[in-house]
């Protein structure tokens, strides 16, 4: 058997369990055995990004599969000991019986018609909130990072001023490698090994010293030393962006799902309201009360 074959068929959709001639065991441990129908059911309840993520991923699967096996071994135990018929285990069984029926069900009859929303829904919901898809304006930094530690005193943070300093000299020289300064001196350890870039950044998520001073750049500016809380940052700006919409073409799927999940919402909110809201119904408060009282 090869040894996720399984778990490409299942990705692929390619058959139901009911559907295999034999239900292969996958994994065994002591006396408990995990089949291959076991998987294909745990998998089936998850999304289908992450079944194909696992199906690429041999760690991933066979982390699913020991998960299931510690699972399968403490049932085991649990139900050689009775557990299972504790009167309040039972009673959970039963409650999460009837919360699993009303949800599936619930589900079945709250799903949106499959040609919702239209086109023109689609259109309206995009203009009514085109700030949802609005990129803020970000900027394409690479940066030489001097740290000061906390608590440092004033000779220390002269120190980290003066090499800082010596630093933004060297960058701003002519014909100054940026990336190889950033990578042999700057302290932020992740950005310095890409010769200190840090990709694109929103202005939002600025520190206020650093988005006051990239704001007043062009690109391919080098800053002189910015303080911050945590140090000295000599701040290259590689690229600008400014504010834009992405358009309805870019988002179309995202909204349609959006949309589909609230109006599933509204359906089974107003399916509750009206299966709980039946003018015939009766409270008896008084038992109401003490079924309350009997539960602190």
């Amino acid at each position: 058997m090869k040894r996720f074959a399984w778990l490409v068929c299942m990705a692929a959709s390619c058959a139901p369990a009911a559907a295999w001639a034999q239900d292969d065991v996958v994994a065994r441990a002591g006396g408990v055995a995990v089949k291959q129908s076991d998987i294909t059911s745990l998998l089936h309840a998850l999304d289908a990004p992450t079944r194909a993520r696992i199906a690429g991923d041999p760690k991933s699967a066979d982390a699913i599969v020991r998960a299931r096996v510690a699972q399968a071994a403490v049932l085991a135990e649990a139900k050689s000991k009775g557990w299972d018929r504790r009167e309040e285990v039972a009673q959970m069984i039963e409650s999460a019986k009837r919360e699993v029926i009303v949800r599936s069900y619930l589900a079945s009859v709250s799903e949106p018609p499959a040609d919702y929303p239209s086109d023109a829904q689609l259109q309206a919901a995009y203009d009514a909130n085109t700030t949802a898809w609005t990129v803020p304006a970000a900027a394409h930094l690479a940066q030489i990072f001097v740290a000061v530690p906390a608590g440092a005193d004033k000779s220390a943070a002269d120190k980290a001023q003066k090499r800082a300093d010596s630093l933004a000299k060297s960058a701003r020289a002519a014909g100054a490698d940026f990336a190889a300064l950033a990578k042999a001196n700057s302290d932020e350890s992740a950005s310095a090994a890409r010769g200190g870039d840090m990709g694109f950044l929103p202005d939002t998520l600025l520190v206020p010293e650093i988005r006051k001073v990239v704001q007043a750049m062009k690109p391919g500016d080098i800053s002189q030393p910015v303080r911050t809380a945590s140090g000295f940052h000599i701040v290259k700006l590689i690229e600008s962006r400014v504010p834009s919409v992405r358009p309805l073409a870019d988002v179309k799927e995202m909204l349609r799902a959006s949309l589909r999940r609230s109006r599933t919402q509204q359906n089974a909110e107003a399916y509750l309201a009206k299966a709980g809201g039946d003018s015939a119904l009766s409270i008896d408060e008084a038992a109401l009360k003490k079924a309350v009282d009997a539960a602190q």
